[in-house]
């Protein structure tokens, strides 16, 4: 096939479009963020920027236990129903958002009520606010993530990518003269515009996509929902609580300063891993199709290993030798960040390997072994943590950051170890 038949090939793959959508909305989104995060890491300096981290970091952990799920869910029962069932649509995107608003809410008020005794317990009694402010913008965060799975379950990827790209904007564009005139108050500020716009724009996108729809029954799928979403929310609470765990163990063995210098790493491990968490749902659904066909699994399988391997390993090379330049720009205090950033980032081709790998078992129904693999990578990381930080004690949190780097790596290597172990033990029991 020549260039031109490719490219009309490409045009009209509904496939294509969408993936074009996801990768451009998610990718242009996702890069206004992390620039409005540059920014804010200048006005406000390395400790101050520790605390915005800690909140952000927490929003993002947080709120995706906070939808319980059902920003998977939602898109698997929408695409079923639109295609057996087209009558219960609406109720179902109304119910999944509603869990999430009552679910994300009663979590944000929870964490409200004990912000005061965790301040204490930190010995970080400037974060009172910190943590006052968050309770807000889970509920957003939440929102945001089980609205986009009901647009995704609609397959409108081009409203997801123009709602994402928007806030996007509204957040750099807030960012700048906010945290400059107002410091920590107004990158939350901001950080909290950005997120209650994209919740908007999401909603009515949703309610014109589900005002066109005809013969709507009424009815309640809640139940329904919560019970399917229940082994996807057991991994998203498991990987809160790790997060979080990390999170408190910098803070309180060492200093907030060292939150910041982890929170500006983690950014650019997403960065490399962009592309493989874009195509995670591209390879659960390919190695699902070809369940039957042993050659065709097979080779899909080892295809998918070397494409993640190639897209991760391009943009860890030129991150980790332009990682002096990186932290300089994030300003003077963040000089220890070239050297936490260099050993941080190669966790990335054991994660993005690991995922290729977590499809294949998840494509064989080992839900609840895939959980437990993903508790014994939280414990690997948090106890190499804890011990590394705790020999670390008197040093005034000058090597914090890169003892819980050396953690996550420990935790992602064995994380990939014990998946592969994992894959060829099935595959014989499978022969």
């Amino acid at each position: 096939m020549n260039l031109n038949g490719i490219i009309g090939s490409l045009k009209s793959s509904r496939l294509a479009k969408d993936s074009f959508w996801a990768v451009f909305g998610n990718g242009l989104g996702y890069g206004l963020l992390l620039l409005a995060g540059i920014v804010i890491a200048r006005f406000l300096g390395r400790d101050v920027y520790g605390e915005y981290g800690l909140v952000k970091t927490t929003m993002i952990y947080i709120a995706g236990f906070a939808t319980l799920g059902l920003g998977i869910s939602s898109t698997k029962y929408i695409a079923n129903a639109l295609h057996a069932d087209r009558s219960h649509v609406r109720s179902l995107a109304r119910d999944a958002v509603s869990i999430t608003l009552v679910f994300s809410t009663m979590l944000a008020a929870g964490l409200a009520a004990v912000a005061n005794p965790l301040a204490a317990f930190l010995g970080e009694s400037g974060l009172v606010g910190a943590f006052r402010a968050l309770a807000v913008i889970i509920v957003f965060k939440a929102l945001n993530t089980t609205q986009n799975g009901v647009l995704a379950g609609f397959g409108d990827f081009r409203e997801i990518a123009r709602n994402s790209v928007a806030s996007g904007v509204l957040m750099l564009a807030a960012c700048v003269p906010l945290t400059y005139f107002f410091g920590l108050t107004g990158a939350f500020i901001s950080l909290a515009a950005s997120q209650g716009c994209n919740a908007l724009l999401n909603y009515l996108s949703i309610r014109k996509r589900t005002a066109s729809l005809t013969d709507q029954q009424s009815g309640s799928h809640k139940r329904e929902l919560i019970a399917f979403s229940f082994p996807i929310a057991l991994q998203e609470l498991n990987y809160t609580v790790c997060n979080w765990g990390g999170i408190m163990l910098l803070t309180k063995l060492s200093s907030v300063g060292q939150v910041g210098i982890y929170s500006a790493t983690m950014q650019w491990n997403g960065i490399i891993t962009f592309i493989p968490g874009l195509l995670s749902n591209v390879i659960l659904s390919h190695l699902s199709g070809t369940a039957g066909d042993e050659k065709a699994h097979t080779h899909t399988l080892r295809t998918m290993l070397g494409v993640n391997f190639l897209t991760t390993a391009i943009p860890l090379a030129a991150i980790y030798m332009l990682a002096g330049w990186i932290a300089a720009f994030y300003g003077a205090t963040f000089a220890e960040m070239k050297g936490v950033m260099q050993v941080m980032t190669t966790a990335t081709v054991f994660t993005a390997c690991a995922s290729v790998l977590y499809s294949e078992l998840l494509s064989r129904g080992h839900n609840w072994l895939l959980l437990s693999v993903r508790i014994v990578q939280d414990i690997v990381i948090l106890g190499t943590a804890w011990l590394l930080l705790r020999q670390g004690e008197g040093t005034n949190g000058m090597s914090g950051a890169m003892d819980y780097a050396v953690g996550y790596v420990t935790g992602s290597v064995a994380y990939f170890i014990i998946l592969l172990g994992a894959v060829r033990l099935t595959d014989r029991k499978s022969k």
